[in-house]
C-alpha cells in the first residue's frame, strides 16, 4: 500500500460527504497522514450578476459580491468545522484529534482550487466524492472530478456516490 502524508479531502458538503470523509480518515489512519478539508465556493457568474443589477441598478455589484463572498466564507468555514467536529466524536475513539491538520474554504473554480490547495499543501493524494450519474446503464463521472482527475499532478482517489435516473 502506498505510503501518504497529507491527504486534501475536497468537499462538497453534500449529501455523501459523510462516507467520502470516512474512507480519507481510514485512509489517513492506515498511513499515518494527516489531512486538509476543502470546501470551494463558486463565484456568482455573469448571469448572476445581471440579474442583480436588474433588480438593484444602482448598486455596486461588485461590492455587494465581495461582502457577501467575505459571510459565505465565514459560515461555510463554520460548518466545516462543526462537521468535522461532529464525524470525529462519532467515530471511534482510536481517531487521533488532530487528524485534520487544517480546514479551508476558497472561491474559484473547484476544479482549480483543489488542484491549487494540493500543490500548495503539499498533498501526495486528493480525496474526493463524485456524483456519479447512471443513465441507461452507463456510468459518468462528474465534471469537477473529471478535471481534476485530467489535470492534477497529484493522484486522485474518487469514492462514488451513484445517483441512478429512473
Amino acid at each position: 500500500m502506498p505510503s501518504h502524508s497529507h491527504i486534501l479531502y475536497a468537499t462538497d458538503l453534500g449529501r455523501y460527504t459523510r462516507p467520502v470523509f470516512r474512507n480519507a480518515v481510514a485512509l489517513a489512519q492506515s498511513t499515518g497522514a494527516r489531512i486538509t478539508m476543502l470546501h470551494v465556493i463558486e463565484p456568482l457568474g455573469n448571469t448572476g450578476r445581471a440579474v442583480i443589477g436588474a433588480y438593484l441598478p444602482n448598486m455596486d455589484i461588485r461590492r455587494i459580491e465581495q461582502e457577501a463572498l467575505k459571510e459565505i466564507l465565514a459560515t461555510m468555514h463554520k460548518r466545516l468545522s462543526k462537521f468535522c467536529e461532529d464525524e470525529l466524536n462519532a467515530a471511534s475513539a482510536e481517531i487521533e484529534a488532530d487528524i485534520v491538520e487544517a480546514l479551508e474554504v476558497g472561491s474559484g473554480l473547484p476544479s482549480e482550487e483543489i488542484i491549487r490547495t494540493a500543490e500548495t499543501r503539499d498533498a501526495d493524494l486528493i480525496v474526493m466524492g463524485t456524483c456519479t450519474h447512471s443513465l441507461m446503464g452507463r456510468s459518468s463521472v462528474g465534471s469537477t472530478a473529471r478535471k481534476v482527475i485530467q489535470h492534477s499532478s497529484v493522484p486522485v482517489l474518487l469514492v462514488p456516490n451513484v445517483v441512478s435516473r429512473q
